[in-house]
């Protein structure tokens, strides 16, 4: 299957980014920016989602130049960031996966800044990520809710179909 006809085969219709509600006002400014660009273009980012050590294992494996999404809207960094207190208010932000098709994009079954993980371009999601597991009981695997899908540079503003409190 290519990357259409698995998305139209799991019903996948939107994929998500979890932030805090207080990044809202840049978003809407500037769209999702990749962690690199928030540091090129100096973009004030009240709060981060990841800590200094999440940032240095992006930039280290290339990833602080895609924006961090997940398949569904569950994922266990979002759980952790707001049991931590990292995160205060807590958004889903539902994005139309015509993302994937417009910058480079790709996928991974676990989180991608996980020393063991692998990225993978985003046609192979289907071989790469347990959809099945992950869209019918995705509480049977927390590593299956783990996984990730990356999309190079910026997100605009009106990719986002959704703001979910949460």
């Amino acid at each position: 299957m290519n990357l259409q006809e698995t998305l139209n085969h799991y019903g996948i219709t939107s994929i998500w980014h979890f932030t805090d509600a207080s990044n809202l006002a840049s978003i809407e400014k500037y769209g999702l920016l990749s962690l690199d660009l928030l540091t090129q273009q100096k973009v004030h980012v009240p709060c981060y989602g990841g800590d200094e050590l999440s940032h240095r294992l992006d930039r280290g494996k290339g990833l602080d130049k895609f924006v961090h999404l997940a398949i569904i809207r569950d994922h266990p960094m979002q759980y952790m960031k707001v049991k931590n207190g990292i995160i205060k208010n807590p958004i889903w932000l539902e994005i139309d996966t015509s993302v994937l098709f417009e910058n480079e994009s790709g996928c991974c079954n676990q989180l991608a800044n996980a020393s063991s993980a692998k990225c993978y371009k985003i046609e192979q999601l289907a071989e790469v990520v347990d959809l099945k597991t992950l869209l019918n009981k995705p509480h049977w695997s927390e590593s299956v809710r783990k996984s990730q899908l990356i999309v190079a540079n910026k997100i605009d503003y009106s990719k986002i179909l959704g703001v979910h409190h949460g």
